[in-house]
């Protein structure tokens, strides 16, 4: 029956490869199950990543909103490492101006010879990255109490730079005294975060850079003196102006450079301690400092996170020195004024009462009172005139009136006016004019002005035995006039002056005889170049001085007498 076909045998053959089949199946089901767990621990493990680096990436960003602290930045990563792995200590090194802030956070028990290998091995680390390091070392340790009986020494550990602007400012270290502990997935979850701080720092940065530069640069160009001190009275920031100011050349500048110049000047230590101390401004109106007076402000800087914390004070610097001259300058112009009219005013006055009180006076007494009320009343519009002139050409609404004008003629005039004054102070005076001198369009009654002022300010500045002289030249086309003196003179530095406003108030020794309103020589600028001149100022001084000035010849004149191209013969005074 051995040789026949036995149907038992065919299901047990069946039956065994069913088995088989089953247990390959289950085998394979559970390897599927196994690689799925697996591949969900997985997505776990890197959702719990992205959300501890989603975290700790928001809690930074919340921070450098308003802050660039390097070292509180570290702190905040440092400080998370617990929820990504296990460490035996997590430590940081910052590098500050001076020193290294050299912190770890002690999570398990170990020795001080741990925590010392932990620095050692971060120490040298940044130093291949950065070679000149500070020597203080700032440490601290915080977390669970040191256990010197805990021999274990670093077995596991890792450093991450954090980089701002291309530069190593820190440096995280994880480390443990398990061997082989940190994998592959957990350090660059942590690298990514520090890198991704470090980018937002840098942008934080390079915009704050540009800020600064920009407000740095508005600070530099403000004609103010301006410059900033810390909580520490460090100087932070100076100004161009302040620079000038305080006369300070030097490039590395301190508030030593500061406190030296306004020493016994202005207490400056004392008003910022001032300004911290209330926690508002500090006015000082009047500050002389060198040859100017300034107005000195101090303000208090408060911190952006803690309004009530005081980080610096800025100091304002502002030159009133102008200002205080031009109110000086105004009342001594008023004086003055209150003393050239109060003269012809008293004249009036007297003789007008006189000649009320006095009812048997002569017929000849009378004309001379009436004249000394008739030069006086003309010397007091003459003195009014002038303010109101100069007023006039200060808005630019002073106007001649040009005429053709016999130029030769009015010298004369001039001269022969002024002779008995000459006389009087022994001065000699003469003219030097051509005879053919032609016509030319001016104000009469201005260019008359001009010549007053011009020889009354050399009757006042001339010695006895002095010499005044005008003289006219013709030249291609125009004609000048000059009036010359052997007086005192009048210094480079002051001659700059000599046309502006005031300029007598301010320069001319405070004799009566020499003092007048300041306005002659500005009034004479004034209307010489309302006639399309100039007027020139030669002088030196204890040699006399020339004052100039030209009259545009019109085209007819031009024409007529071209030929007129050197210096009028010289003629007495008077000549025609």
């Amino acid at each position: 029956m051995n040789g026949f076909f036995n149907p038992s045998n065919i299901l047990l053959i069946k039956l065994d490869d069913l088995v088989k089949i089953s247990v390959v199946g289950l085998f394979l089901w559970i390897i599927y199950e196994k690689r799925k767990m697996d591949a969900i621990k997985k997505q776990q493990q890197i959702d719990k990543q992205k959300l501890y680096q989603i975290s700790v990436l928001k809690e930074i960003q919340d921070k450098i909103s308003y802050s660039l602290d390097v070292e509180q930045i570290i702190d905040i990563i440092t400080g998370s490492l617990k929820n990504l792995f296990s460490y035996s200590s997590a430590s940081s090194i910052v590098v500050k101006e001076d020193k290294l802030i050299f912190k770890t956070y002690v999570e398990e028990n170990v020795s001080s010879l741990f925590i010392s290998q932990v620095r050692k091995s971060m120490l040298a680390s940044i130093g291949t990255l950065l070679p000149n390091l500070p020597t203080f070392i700032d440490q601290t340790l915080s977390g669970v109490s040191l256990d010197e009986a805990n021999k274990l020494p670093l077995a596991s550990f890792f450093h991450i730079p954090l980089i701002i602007n291309n530069k190593v400012t820190g440096l995280i270290n994880v480390s443990s005294t398990t061997p082989d502990l940190y994998k592959e997935d957990a350090v660059t979850t942590l690298y990514q975060i520090t890198e991704n701080a470090s980018n937002a720092l840098t942008r934080l940065r390079q915009v704050l850079e540009v800020e600064e530069s920009k407000l740095t640069s508005m600070i530099g160009s403000l004609a103010d003196g301006v410059f900033m001190v810390d909580d520490k009275n460090k100087l932070l920031i100076i100004n161009e102006a302040a620079r000038k100011f305080l006369n300070i050349q030097r490039e590395n500048i301190t508030i030593l450079d500061i406190l030296n110049e306004m020493s016994g000047k202005y207490d400056l230590l004392g008003k910022i301690s001032e300004s911290v101390t209330s926690k508002k401004a500090v006015e000082e109106k009047e500050v002389v400092i060198g040859e100017n007076t300034f107005q000195i402000f101090l303000t208090p800087v408060f911190n952006s996170e803690e309004i009530q914390k005081i980080t610096g004070v800025s100091v304002l610097m502002h030159d009133i020195t102008i200002e205080k001259n031009l109110s000086g300058i105004k009342e001594d112009f008023t004086n003055m004024m209150v003393h050239e009219l109060r003269a012809p005013l008293t004249a009036i006055k007297d003789s007008s009462e006189l000649m009320l009180e006095e009812k048997k006076l002569k017929e000849s007494e009378q004309k001379q009172l009436l004249g000394i009320i008739d030069s006086q009343a003309k010397v007091l519009l003459e003195q009014i005139g002038s303010v109101l002139d100069a007023a006039k050409i200060e808005a630019g609404r002073f106007i001649v009136q040009k005429a053709p004008n016999d130029l030769n003629q009015l010298i004369n005039e001039v001269v022969d006016a002024f002779s008995p004054r000459a006389i009087k102070k022994n001065i000699e005076i003469n003219s030097y004019v051509p005879k053919s001198l032609p016509q030319v369009n001016f104000d009469r009654t201005r260019i008359t002005q001009v010549l007053n002022n011009l020889v009354s300010n050399s009757l006042k500045f001339t010695p006895s035995a002095g010499k005044i002289t005008i003289f006219g030249e013709i030249n291609t086309d125009s004609v000048t006039v000059s009036v010359s003196d052997t007086g005192m003179g009048i210094s480079e530095e002051d001659q700059k002056d000599l046309f502006s406003k005031f300029y007598q108030i301010r320069k001319t020794p405070h004799e009566l005889e020499k003092k007048g309103t300041g306005l002659g020589l500005y009034i004479v600028k004034g209307v010489v170049e309302a006639h399309g001149g100039q007027v020139v100022v030669k002088s030196d001084v204890g040699q006399g001085t020339t004052i100039s000035f030209t009259l545009p010849l019109s085209d007819d004149v031009f024409h007529q007498n071209k030929t007129f191209t050197r210096p009028f013969a010289a003629t007495s005074a008077g000549a025609n």
